[in-house]
């Protein structure tokens, strides 16, 4: 499922115009980008949660010529689903 196709599905389970639907899906993105880029997990319930992890800087070794590589601290986010989505999904 792509945006357009969830923005249809959602905006006929409403009843918002798809316009409206597709404000609010940009928006919730929006406001959950910013929640992480400021270092805050958020938790949907019955969904999940999403949170940022900070990797470590780490030197890699390249097998082919033995040359070591750096590479840099970095964060990135997680979402790990909640025991209700992990149950949904393993429903048959």
């Amino acid at each position: 499922m792509n945006q357009q196709e969830l923005i249809r599905v959602v905006s006929r389970k409403t009843a918002l115009s798809q316009q409206a639907t597709e404000q609010l899906l940009q928006t919730a993105t929006a406001v959950i980008a910013q929640a992480l880029h400021e270092g805050q997990t958020v938790k949907l319930q019955h969904f999940g949660s999403f949170e940022v992890r900070q990797h470590t800087e780490r030197t890699i070794t390249n097998p082919r010529n033995g040359e070591k590589t750096v590479i840099p601290a970095k964060q990135v986010w997680t979402f790990k689903p909640n025991d209700r989505l992990k149950q949904t999904l393993n429903t048959k």
